[in-house]
């Protein structure tokens, strides 16, 4: 009996620890709310905050290389958080064991005026600072050890999207429409012209894509240098249709972008894929499955090789909310769910993205916004 109790109050202190055999860990959510400075973390088995915090202000969130921890960018504020998930790793030599423990925020720090652009490849993070042009670059490896980074300077303001690559980071300008390619050192080795309105950028193998008012700009690295060739938009594209967004998944051979009321393959050609509605948000889940949210306030599957819609789901009302303040339905995509937030309702709903089928609501209150999925690759759970 005493050995019992003891155990649990060690287990208590120390975190649980998922060992070999149990059912897989669906990982953790972190979500911003919209309106006030506030982030949540969710434990994704239980369904239930395991961790509610005040931050600087409302934030957008992304996930950290390695999925352990989440950066919150708070653009007003100046502020960037970093927020540890508490799914920890127990090092056992040949293996790791997962170890969940009470989440935290590891950092709150200063990047830089306007934080906006958050990008990360291989262990490397890049944000834009849209207020003075310079690039704050954190190594994913140093999270929960040291809490610095170094910077490049771009020269000026603008709205920039940054892409950090193993040898060089490479920074595209909204406002000059050009692409930028600089050494860790700060020194600029390259500049690709021709992008006007730049906005929205991907990363696939050794190429990067950048989203253009007349189409799409292809910089690919070849041995230590860089080369750039321009994709016009379709032939008879709407007016004013364009990529901003873009998103890649290694499983294909090809970028995906928003373009009007449809998406675009890239590849060698600009392919549209029409749809119902304008896309709100799109992307692949863990295993290279395309989803999309449209403004029509449902939720598809796409086949990604052809555009096909496979499967849809009604998961709100039509989505009307724009201009400054509007805080829109955002998602973020795992192990083959879709977590959809509607912040009227201070919700989020988990779809099964194979049936697409409404598993459960988690309540969360106030207004949910940006959400950020967390989950540790690698790890016996």
């Amino acid at each position: 009996m005493r050995k019992s109790l003891l155990l649990a109050l060690m287990l208590g202190m120390l975190g649980t620890q998922a060992t070999a055999g149990e059912e897989h860990h669906p990982g953790r959510l972190v979500v911003a709310d919209g309106k006030i400075g506030l982030l949540q973390v969710i434990d994704l088995e239980k369904g239930e905050v395991v961790g509610r915090f005040t931050v600087p202000g409302p934030a957008n969130v992304y996930t950290a290389p390695g999925g352990q921890y989440a950066f919150a960018i708070h653009r007003e504020q100046n502020r960037v958080s970093v927020v540890y998930s508490g799914l920890g790793l127990e090092d056992h030599g040949d293996h790791k064991d997962l170890v969940l423990q009470t989440p935290y925020i590891w950092a709150t720090l200063n990047s830089g005026p306007k934080p906006t652009h958050f990008k990360s490849h291989g262990d490397r993070i890049a944000i834009y600072n849209d207020g003075d042009g310079t690039v704050a670059l954190f190594d994913a490896r140093k999270l929960g050890l040291v809490a610095d980074f170094s910077e490049i300077s771009t020269g000026a303001p603008d709205h920039g999207a940054p892409v950090p690559l193993a040898q060089a980071v490479l920074v595209g300008s909204l406002n000059r429409g050009v692409v930028e390619v600089y050494t860790y050192g700060g020194r600029k080795a390259a500049q690709f012209e021709g992008c006007p309105r730049l906005h929205g950028q991907a990363v696939l193998g050794s190429t990067v894509a950048y989203g253009c008012a007349d189409g799409v700009l292809l910089v690919e690295q070849r041995g230590n240098g860089f080369v750039a060739r321009k994709l016009a938009n379709p032939i008879g594209a709407p007016q004013g249709a364009r990529v901003g967004t873009l998103v890649a998944h290694p499983k294909h051979p090809f970028f995906i972008g928003n373009f009007g009321q449809g998406l675009v393959r890239v590849d060698s050609t600009l392919s549209v894929y029409p749809l119902p509605a304008n896309p709100v948000r799109f992307g692949f889940d863990k295993d290279g499955r395309l989803v999309v949210l449209t403004a029509d306030g449902h939720l598809h599957t796409l086949e990604p090789a052809t555009g096909k819609v496979l499967r849809s789901l009604k998961v709100s009302e039509p989505i009307t909310a724009s201009g400054e303040g509007a805080v829109r339905p955002s998602m973020a995509l795992g192990d083959g769910v879709a977590y959809v937030a509607l912040p009227e309702k201070g919700e989020i709903l988990e779809v099964e993205l194979d049936t697409m089928a409404l598993k459960r609501r988690l309540n969360v209150g106030g207004t949910p916004g940006s959400l950020a999925w967390l989950w540790v690759e690698g790890a016996q759970h």
